[in-house]
């Protein structure tokens, strides 16, 4: 359905972030036109550099009420609402409050504006950190449902902001019955153009910081190495993003949905592929003093394949690393 997306007027917030900024160079090269949102807090210029003279951006602050109401003055068909506090799992445990505080602020604001401005479509980025931690404890933990989220009881400050994110928006749907709703539960996508550095990074990308820059500094990694996750390629997210928001021509509420790749993969194994990717001779310093939040992550993703017609993550992992791999060193030089 690229002929949806032609002269569509979508608006991106955070779309200078990873997600943000693949799924706007998407749009452009479909015909959309393009507006982006970001405080370039955590999003960068120099990832939707070369889509400048194709898109309209805009630097502001959508925590602050006067900020939104300049981005919402102009018209959209969709709103797509990837802004967010994004960080490693460091930073989320070390700010809490506020992690939290900004998110909340945001997420109403940008709601409301869609509320008021009467725009017809609204997709939230949501992620896999709403499930109960119990969910999440082992590194043999079951695949979690979409409906798992509740009772609720999220590690983090971050997945609880996102859990009343995904409420808020349930009501406002009760309520506003004119407006269509889309909510993808993210898990893990990685790619090229991530932050990679070692304080703020995720996974992927500072272990290959780590790689690439080995032996200058050591390799090591938080835990023992025997936590488990699940990644999604960007590009697969991108695609299953825009059917999410195609499929609210027939739906009024779309989702939420687990978006990622059905296939665990253990933190110890991320780092002996990047390693072998590397091709240097590298031992892991596991620092076991570190408190592991979260042990095992993984997502059943079959609900979107039932409702998306098929969609699938197809990249594979090992086809994605070398990709950021390749990507990181070209930007580190």
């Amino acid at each position: 359905m690229d002929q949806f997306w032609k002269n569509k007027k979508i608006l991106i917030t955070g779309g200078a972030g990873f997600i943000g900024s693949h799924l706007a160079d998407n749009l452009v090269s479909l015909g959309s036109d393009v507006t982006i949102v970001d405080n370039l807090e955590r999003g960068s210029w120099k990832a939707i550099e070369k889509l400048a003279s194709k898109i309209t951006f805009l630097k502001n602050d959508l925590s602050k009420k006067e900020h939104c109401k300049k981005v919402f003055s102009h018209e959209y068909d969709v709103v797509i609402h990837m802004a967010s506090k994004v960080g490693g799992i460091g930073y989320y445990t070390s700010k809490p409050f506020e992690v939290i505080q900004k998110m909340l602020q945001v997420d109403s604001n940008v709601l409301e504006s869609v509320i008021e401005k009467k725009i017809p479509r609204y997709f939230y980025a949501s992620s896999a950190h709403v499930y109960p931690i119990e969910l999440q404890g082992s590194p043999e933990s079951l695949a979690i449902k979409e409906t798992q989220a509740y009772p609720a009881n999220p590690e983090l400050s971050y997945g609880w902001a996102k859990l009343i994110a995904e409420k808020q928006i349930q009501y406002v749907t009760q309520q506003y019955p004119n407006l269509r709703v889309a909510i993808a539960r993210y898990i893990g996508i990685y790619g090229p153009g991530q932050d990679y550095e070692l304080e703020t990074g995720s996974v992927i990308p500072v272990f290959t910081h780590r790689a690439i820059k080995h032996p200058e500094i050591p390799f090591s990694v938080w835990g023992t190495g025997k936590e488990t996750r699940s990644y999604c390629f960007i590009d697969d997210a991108v695609d299953c993003t825009k059917l999410m928001i195609e499929k609210m021509e027939e739906k009024k509420v779309v989702g939420p949905f687990n978006v990622g790749k059905q296939e665990r993969v253990s933190i110890a194994d991320i780092a002996e592929k990047i390693i072998n990717i590397s091709k240097k001779d590298i031992k892991i310093e596991y620092d076991v003093t570190k408190e592991t939040k979260i042990w095992g992550q993984l997502c059943d993703c079959s609900l979107a394949k039932l409702e998306l017609d098929g969609w699938v993550a197809n990249t594979s992992f090992e086809d994605g690393l070398k990709k950021v791999y390749l990507d990181i060193m070209e930007r580190m030089q």
